[in-house]
């Protein structure tokens, strides 16, 4: 079994282990302006305890919006000068990937706790400098595998703690991108910069599901690359991998060039399957069934009842972002961490680990 769901380890569906509180306001500083940081902000202004006192940006004129649009006391253009100017408990670093490394190193250096959007880092070098760094310090850092943290997502990874699912025998996961997705549709965009471009940007949210159910030593075996869209300035915008562990095989489906945006999870286990869809929140647990008629029909049955009633469950869940119940779980836990000593959900081992297995698929994608 994965460490990941190992007993001993924090379950998900409790991401805080309680009310989370702390005696003293835990300041906050965000750096980088971009379009993540309103929902990052959105959020920290419903976590009590925690208060954002400045945003950095190298970007002038969106520091200054953004700590308006905000209320944030103050903003800056030097991120050196955000961490001599201010008494910072946290810092998240919402920049681009190639800039997360010296960040991080900057941050440790100054006894700052890190939040990290995903990717940690764009290499294992980089990402062995920041471990370095962390060698000693009392810092604590975690970086942003949102996915983990989606209500449907939590709840198939409490079923398979249970035990009730059986074990884990693979996956699967269709990521599907609609042909106007903003960041591949932009050539400017800083991700066409990255290993694998627009695909290997997104690629540690499903490797990092993976790695959660499958455990860390994951293997890619087929790499197939394809390129069906218009867009030059992506070598790729199809990618297939199946990858093989020491508890199971999982495979990954990737376009670019889908009619409509899907992400799906399917679980294979040795008593149920389960599906999880991440956009539209649902979960869905699947027994024993026959080949038969009749069995289709009731299976159809049981499927659209349960479908419709989580529906209507999750309405209230859906109007107010799933990313941003997320984002709140990922802070609620650092903060955690810091009040309790304890590792945070997402250590910086287990992200090393992701950056790890994205290099290898987007090595493959490329040769």
């Amino acid at each position: 079994m994965p460490s990941f769901l190992k007993p001993e380890q924090k379950d998900l569906s409790d991401p805080s282990g309680g009310q989370l509180t702390t005696c003293i306001m835990v300041d906050l500083g965000i750096v980088g302006c971009g379009a993540v940081a309103g929902e990052h902000l959105r959020t920290v202004k419903r976590i009590e305890d925690l208060k954002p006192v400045a945003v950095c940006d190298t970007n002038r004129e969106l520091a200054s919006k953004t700590s308006k649009e905000w209320n944030v006391d103050r903003f800056y253009t030097n991120f050196e000068e955000m961490l001599e100017g201010e008494s910072l408990s946290i810092v998240s670093i919402l920049t681009p990937p190639r800039s997360h490394a010296p960040l991080c190193v900057a941050a440790v250096k100054r006894g700052v706790n890190i939040l990290v959007e995903k990717p940690f880092t764009v290499t294992t070098h980089e990402a062995n400098e920041v471990l370095d760094s962390l060698k000693g310090s009392r810092v604590k850092l975690t970086v942003d595998h949102n996915w983990l943290f989606n209500n449907a997502v939590k709840t198939a990874l409490s079923y398979v703690k249970s035990g009730s699912a059986g074990e884990v025998l693979g996956m699967s996961i269709e990521c599907l991108h609609t042909t106007d997705d903003h960041m591949a549709a932009d050539r400017r965009h800083w991700c066409h910069t990255l290993p694998g471009g627009r695909i290997g940007e997104m690629l540690p949210h499903p490797a990092y599901v993976l790695q959660t159910f499958l455990g860390d030593a994951l293997t890619p075996r087929i790499t197939l690359a394809g390129k069906r869209g218009p867009r030059d300035w992506m070598r790729s915008d199809e990618l297939y991998v199946a990858l093989q562990g020491s508890t199971g095989m999982g495979q990954v489906y990737v376009s670019f060039n889908a009619p409509r945006p899907s992400i799906l999870i399917d679980i294979y286990c040795t008593r149920k399957v389960l599906r999880v869809d991440l956009l539209n929140q649902t979960f869905l647990k699947l027994g024993h069934r026959t080949f038969s008629k009749a069995q289709s029909g009731l299976d159809v049955l049981g499927i659209s009842s349960r479908l419709l009633l989580q529906t209507a469950q999750n309405v209230r869940y859906l109007l107010h972002g799933t990313g941003e119940e997320a984002i709140h779980t990922v802070y609620t836990s650092l903060m955690q961490s810091i009040a309790t000593g304890q590792p945070p959900m997402v250590t910086p081992e287990a992200a090393y680990n992701t950056v790890d297995l994205v290099e290898q698929i987007c090595r493959d994608m490329q040769s």
